[in-house]
């Protein structure tokens, strides 16, 4: 390939014809209030594996950043806070004040116990001012009584003050810091989840402020868990835009799940503060983990890329780039832009491909200019797109791209995944990359078998015999694929870590079923390789 030919498109491997990289899953279903706010009906199935996007224009690809409500409002609803303490106690009052209170005020000092304080009266009649005459000692003495008793009302009034601030004190801590056995954090007005409970709508009511008791860094550690991946994919199961409801001890509790098995994973985007309680949860679990953080772009809507950009940058300057490996911009923006306006046909290097590169490279140029004011001009930007969507306009546009090379879809057998996933990648994206100047670094972004389909349908990669979605295959991929590409230092992310319920709920198939946990966290029946990873 020419260096200065920027629409020739790059070499094709011979089975570049049949990868479609998106799922033929024929016709769209039915209308719904739900589906209609997602689907363009006047466009090809989007390939859903990603995540969804909810844009204003109907952006025919999804995005993991957010998922159509049927009103398309905020559905997230602020709890009321309700008071530490409630209700009416019984009265405090001084002790100058109980000396005057009567038996039925719930006096905290009767009156009763202080009778003394009126013993000696100085204007009384009788032996008190007989004696008040006769001795001076006597007055003197009974003026010291008279102090003493005072001093003693004094002294036992502050104690009991400070034993009451002590008390509420130490209720309105230990109320803040306490937390369910599930781990679910507790705020101090009582309700579940993050101290930020706006539901403006500007995708940051996920808080990374939570109190979470004990140390995150002290863990039990799973011995069927291996450190063997490069990378892995990872969506929360609760940040799509607009309702923002992940709670910081379930980022924790993943954090510490994926330390085990990785270096580094990948984020879609940064809406709901994704970044911030990623790179909180590190920070707390002090595990070795580097994030490709991520704004999505979305078709049509330039307010999403703002509102992401803001929070990314919030999150940077709190946070710093330690534990940032890079910044991608886009995830399958070119194959949603291509699709959408010039249909199924239309590939990077046609007019459309030209237009939505254009219209990207100036997002990537954005952030580069924020990063530059934030202190990091060296921190590498990048985008994530479909494997065949790549030009050269983009490549040499970025630090790195990031495919996406789903053998599923192509189709084949689980057992011909690893090799055709491993030719695919050389072919179409390393190669090309290869002959520019300087050269991006690419990287396999989502990889991976589906162990399961919520319909007949979709049970087969369409490749017979071998490939159907299970456990067992999936199995086969990761023995086929993770130590040999790490072996020959091919970077990838494994998609994906767990199952997505949302996925499944609004796409069905087998989007839903692509990680090697359940949706709960809780590893499959598969046995994990075991290598060393760079």
């Amino acid at each position: 390939m020419s260096h200065n030919d920027h629409n020739s498109p790059p070499p094709q491997h011979r089975d570049f014809a049949r990868y479609s990289d998106r799922p033929s899953y024929g016709a769209r279903p039915a209308s719904s209030e739900d589906l209609d706010n997602y689907f363009d009906h006047q466009l090809p199935p989007p390939h859903h594996l990603s995540g969804s996007y909810l844009s204003p224009n109907h952006s025919p690809r999804p995005s993991i950043e957010s998922l159509p409500t049927g009103n398309g409002r905020n559905s997230y609803i602020s709890p009321t806070p309700v008071p530490a303490f409630g209700g009416t106690g019984p009265r405090y009052l001084s002790p100058l004040a109980a000396a005057g209170a009567t038996e039925t005020e719930g006096a905290g000092m009767r009156n009763s116990n202080y009778s003394e304080i009126s013993m000696v009266g100085l204007n009384s009649s009788g032996v008190g001012a007989n004696l008040n005459r006769k001795s001076t000692w006597l007055r003197k003495e009974t003026g010291h009584r008279k102090k003493n008793h005072r001093l003693f009302i004094i002294v036992c009034s502050t104690l009991t003050l400070l034993i009451i601030l002590a008390v509420v004190v130490g209720v309105v801590v230990g109320t803040r810091n306490s937390k369910n056995n599930d781990g679910t954090v507790v705020q101090s007005d009582g309700t579940h989840g993050t101290n930020d409970t706006s539901s403006s709508g500007n995708g940051n009511s996920s808080s990374a402020n939570d109190t979470i008791t004990g140390d995150p860094s002290q863990f039990d550690k799973d011995p069927k868990l291996k450190q063997s991946f490069y990378g892995i994919a990872y969506t929360m199961m609760d940040s799509l835009y607009p309702n923002c409801n992940e709670k910081l001890s379930s980022v924790v509790q993943d954090m510490q799940i994926l330390s085990q098995l990785t270096t580094r994973i990948r984020l879609y985007g940064s809406d709901c503060n994704q970044t911030q309680l990623v790179l909180e949860a590190i920070k707390r679990t002090k595990v070795d983990m580097k994030v490709y953080v991520a704004i999505f772009v979305v078709v049509d809507d330039d307010s999403a890329y703002d509102r992401q950009k803001a929070s990314l940058r919030s999150a940077i300057e709190q946070y710093g780039v330690d534990n940032i490996e890079g910044v991608t911009v886009g995830n399958e923006f070119m194959l949603n832009y291509i699709t959408k306006y010039g249909g199924d046909g239309a590939t990077a290097t046609s007019t459309f491909g030209t237009q939505a590169s254009t219209l990207l490279r100036a997002k990537i140029t954005d952030t580069r200019d924020m990063l530059k004011e934030l202190g990091y001009p060296t921190l590498p930007v990048g985008s994530a797109d479909a494997g065949s969507y790549f030009n050269t306009a983009l490549m040499r546009s970025i630090d790195f791209g990031l495919s996406n090379i789903h053998a599923w879809f192509a189709p084949t057998t689980a057992a011909g995944a690893a090799q055709w996933t491993n030719d695919f990648f050389q072919d179409n994206n390393v190669q090309p990359a290869e002959l520019l100047s300087p050269s991006p670094k690419m990287i396999i972004a989502e990889t991976g078998w589906p162990t399961h389909s919520s319909d007949t349908q979709h049970q087969n990669s369409g490749a017979g015999r071998g490939g159907e979605a299970s456990v067992a295959n999936l199995q086969v991929f990761l023995d086929d694929f993770v130590c040999k590409a790490n072996e020959a230092k091919t970077p990838y992310f494994m998609f994906e870590y767990t199952d997505v319920p949302w996925k499944d709920q609004n796409f069905g198939g087998v989007e839903g079923f692509w990680g090697m946990f359940d949706k709960d966290k809780k590893l499959k029946d598969l046995t994990l390789p075991d290598c060393q990873h760079d």
